[in-house]
């Protein structure tokens, strides 16, 4: 990890690459599209920093420290789209080809009497790399080590989830706040969101603050994460492949080959036969040769040879 970096170096920072063509297609408001992401197997290498904010201070009594940052980041097998938009107490983003995973914010403030700290972190992840980790729900440490009775933890002064204390959490915050009698409600800590492995994400939050008597802690983190395996086969085609054409090969040529050719006739005579779907004419058992009787001549007169006479 680099040295961290707090919302003045942000503030000086040169965005190194515009990322909000990428974000606009993968953030989460406008959800998850698959066209811009690559499909390389491993991740880009990216510096994985911190983010301070808003650390010790409002040491004073009756002061209110009031903190928000909205962090982006993006994780893809491209340097070109991989990189954070960080927003700092709703002012201009600030594009970083960095990371934040990690985030400290409002510890060791508004200790002064009667003093109140409200401070907020929302981190979207959006991951979109071959075979990245699931996302599963954050774990968290918050209000432990408080003022009995009326500290957080008790009835209004709520916190969600509540108890919470796991060691080495994804979000630990508002322990030892609130700590110096007669804390102001309804003071409230929530932490919720889901984080996946492939880009672990840390919270610090509000410890240590608003001890002074008559203080007030209302912070809250929220982490989304939204993973896209980019190596992850389709499903077939909806369907499978198009059915036959329709119906069987269509129906034979209807009935029988079109009927028989009509047997042939014998030019002038009786209808034959024929050679059923030849059109061969069949024989005729009779022929009258269509002669002009007229027109015959008489057959030559037959001669008796002398050897055979009497």
């Amino acid at each position: 990890m680099t040295s961290p970096f707090n919302e003045r170096t942000l503030a000086r920072r040169r965005p190194r690459r515009a990322l909000g063509s990428v974000l606009a297609t993968l953030a989460l408001s406008v959800g998850v599209t698959a066209a811009v992401l690559q499909t390389n197997a491993t991740p880009a290498v990216a510096a994985n920093v911190a983010f301070d904010q808003c650390n010790g201070v409002g040491g004073g009594g009756g002061q209110t420290v009031t903190c928000d940052v909205v962090i982006v980041n993006t994780l893809t097998a491209s340097a070109a789209t991989t990189g954070s938009v960080v927003t700092v107490n709703g002012g201009a983003p600030t594009s970083s080809p960095d990371l934040i995973t990690s985030v400290n914010q409002c510890n060791g403030s508004a200790a002064g009497n009667g003093s109140t700290i409200a401070c907020s972190v929302h981190i979207t992840n959006n991951i979109a790399i071959d075979s990245p980790a699931a996302a599963t729900a954050v774990s968290v440490n918050q209000c432990n080590e408080n003022q009995a009775n009326d500290g957080l933890g008790n009835a209004p002064n709520t916190c969600n989830p509540y108890p919470a204390t796991t060691s080495g959490a994804t979000i630990t915050q508002c322990n030892h706040s609130g700590d110096g009698g007669g804390l102001v409600s309804p003071s409230h800590c929530d932490a919720s969101g889901m984080v996946s492995s492939s880009l672990p994400v840390t919270v610090h939050q509000c410890n240590g603050s608003a001890n002074g008597g008559g203080g007030k802690v209302n912070c809250t983190v929220t982490i989304v994460t939204n993973v896209v395996d980019t190596d992850a086969t389709p499903d077939e085609t909806p369907g499978d492949t198009p059915g036959d054409t329709p119906g069987d090969t269509p129906g034979d040529t209807t009935g029988d080959t079109p009927g028989q050719t009509p047997g042939g006739q014998t030019p002038g005579g009786t209808t034959g036969g024929g050679l059923p779907g030849t059109g061969i004419p069949g024989l005729s058992e009779t022929v009258t040769p269509n002669i002009d009787l007229t027109q015959a001549v008489a057959p030559p007169a037959v001669v008796v040879p002398p050897s055979l006479t009497g």
